[in-house]
């Protein structure tokens, strides 16, 4: 029976995924923090911050904090929308859009170093692996 515990490990590697992360991107004055908004905005631009909070299930005062990072940073613009002005909508800048190739190449790296002497098979199990324990624990908060 193995006696080491899942989470230490998923834990240490979720922090040294972000610290990696943030190296890299740390030329650009952004961080792992801001990855979710920035890549949601690349997909689709114009959506207000509450669909981002519902769509990464995360809380208003941290993508609050993320877009107000990429507003600084000069990669995203808020606009008034125009069904509902009291709304305020995301956009991204001509220097967010000039990044993306870059941004998806450093996204990449990140994944391959994290990959690296590891086997196809590997991949595959842990995939399953914890796709099934992300599935037990979100069961188990549903009800």
């Amino acid at each position: 029976m193995i006696r080491e515990r899942i989470g230490k490990y998923l834990s240490m590697i979720r922090r040294a995924h972000a610290a990696l992360l943030d190296k890299k991107l740390e030329p650009y004055d952004i961080s792992h923090g801001q990855i979710f908004l920035l890549m949601s905005l690349y997909r689709r631009e114009g959506v207000c911050q509450h669909s981002l909070c519902q769509t990464y299930n995360l809380n208003k005062s941290a993508v609050s904090k993320g877009i107000k990072k990429l507003e600084a940073v000069g990669f995203i613009i808020k606009e008034a929308d125009l069904d509902d002005r009291r709304k305020r909508v995301l956009y991204l800048t001509a220097k967010a859009k000039e990044f993306k190739p870059r941004f998806i190449k450093i996204l990449d790296s990140v994944e391959s170093e994290m990959k690296e002497g590891l086997t196809q098979d590997e991949l595959e199990n842990y995939l399953i692996t914890t796709k099934k324990m992300y599935e037990n624990l979100k069961n188990k908060l549903d009800n």
